[in-house]
């Protein structure tokens, strides 16, 4: 890697900003709605999630795809300036730009902590990752949606994704163009989010986020 520190910072900032939205915006009509939007249950007062790692997924969904006024949490936070420094606000900009999608791994370098993959649902453009943990768990073949969050200096991950083993690369892409309308940008976002989250409960490789 050659900007460790700049990766390091970016991650720490990336962290630090979700919990000010999170504290900022979650409410509990918020935090049900996107809930439901995402086909997690609810009793009307507490979220079950199946296994801990859902929380992580549900909030990243909350903050960045689902829409309360017309505008998701970190849109909100954008549009009213909240940011406490430039390098905050670069973060908060590149994770807004960021569109989510599904990849194939095809080159894992450990020793540079990058990964190279393929788009497959934007016509196979190639895209290098940088990500710590990803280059040492990772393997050629797997498949990930996850939101590539660009830098000048490099694209890393958001924190969160759905990995999928090679054999459910056509059923996924099926199912992507059976559900997803293309039509509307924005809900084209949020109907792939949805998507892919419920094609990961039941097709996809477990894991947990630390």
């Amino acid at each position: 890697m050659n900007h460790p520190d700049t990766y390091e910072t970016y991650r720490e900032v990336g962290q630090q900003l979700n919990s000010k939205l999170l504290d900022a915006y979650s409410d509990q009509e918020l935090i049900l709605n996107s809930a439901e939007a995402l086909g997690i249950d609810h009793d009307g007062t507490r979220i079950f999630y199946d296994f801990e790692s859902d929380m992580t997924v549900h909030y990243e969904f909350m903050l960045y795809e689902y829409r309360r006024d017309g505008l998701t949490a970190a849109e909100h936070y954008y549009q009213e300036g909240h940011w406490d420094s430039e390098t905050e606000r670069t973060v908060l900009e590149a994770t807004i730009e960021a569109d989510t999608s599904l990849f194939e791994i095809d080159v894992v370098n450990e020793a540079e902590e990058s990964l190279v993959m393929t788009d497959i649902l934007n016509e196979g453009e190639k895209i290098s990752i940088v990500d710590i943990n990803l280059s040492r768990t990772a393997e050629p073949g797997i498949l990930l949606f996850f939101r590539p969050v660009r830098y000048d200096e490099f694209t890393i991950t958001s924190g969160v994704s759905f990995p999928f083993p090679d054999e459910q690369k056509d059923r996924l892409q099926t199912e992507y163009e059976r559900r997803v309308d293309p039509a509307d940008a924005q809900a084209t976002s949020l109907q792939r989010y949805v998507t892919f989250y419920d094609l990961y409960r039941d097709h996809g490789i477990k894991m947990q986020y630390e």
